[in-house]
């Protein structure tokens, strides 16, 4: 279930932790450096942020401000990770969020070491790539049993029709459910596949 309604939602929780983290390490962050922490050029910032830039860049090192930043980020989310097990999701959630727009916030995560794609895209990305192998030998093995052609033009042909199939039911879900819905959708099947196959093993 998604945790933030909008990019405001994802970037005040990601300030709070930062903010947060400053003070129990005691290390100083003005109003202005806490406020820098909302710019974005293009997506949901603060009313007065026009005038927060225009005196951050007049009295702050920028390239100290950012490094200070993403120590922060890099301790605060390696503590959320470690006391709350919701709370790297959270981080993993509202980093998403704003990686869809242009967020000062996300340049100063990368910065940070931190991933800004979805917490276990990688993984699903690895699974879905087994999947597939998975089902083509499938495909060679039920083929040779029930001595069903299987030369190398059949072979293509039933593959690119799967595919397509599978592409136009996805775009299907996308536009019916969203986009996010359906990527969550696809990342639980084949969790659920991968499960399944690990306890058959």
């Amino acid at each position: 279930m998604r945790q933030f309604g909008n990019a405001r939602e994802a970037k005040e929780f990601l300030v709070s932790s930062i903010v947060s983290e400053a003070s129990l390490e005691k290390v100083p962050l003005s109003e202005i450096e806490r406020k820098e922490l909302f710019f974005s050029e293009t997506g949901w910032t603060l009313p007065d942020m026009r005038r927060v830039n225009e005196e951050f860049e007049r009295n702050y090192d920028c390239h100290e401000y950012e490094r200070k930043i993403a120590n922060l980020i890099r301790n605060a989310r390696k503590r959320a990770e470690q006391t709350d097990s919701e709370g790297g999701k959270s981080w993993s959630d509202a980093i998403e969020i704003l990686s869809k727009e242009d967020h000062y916030i996300v340049v100063m995560i990368k910065q940070a070491g931190g991933s800004t794609r979805p917490r276990g895209d990688l993984l699903r990305l690895v699974l879905a790539a087994f999947a597939v192998i998975a089902l083509l030998l499938g495909v060679v093995i039920v083929a040779d049993r029930f001595h069903i052609d299987i030369s190398r033009t059949a072979f293509a042909y039933y593959f690119w029709v799967t595919a397509i199939l599978f592409v136009a039911l996805y775009l299907i879900v996308s536009v019916v459910l969203g986009r996010k819905s359906a990527n969550d959708l696809l990342g639980q099947i084949v969790d659920k596949v991968f499960t399944s196959f690990v306890r058959t093993k």
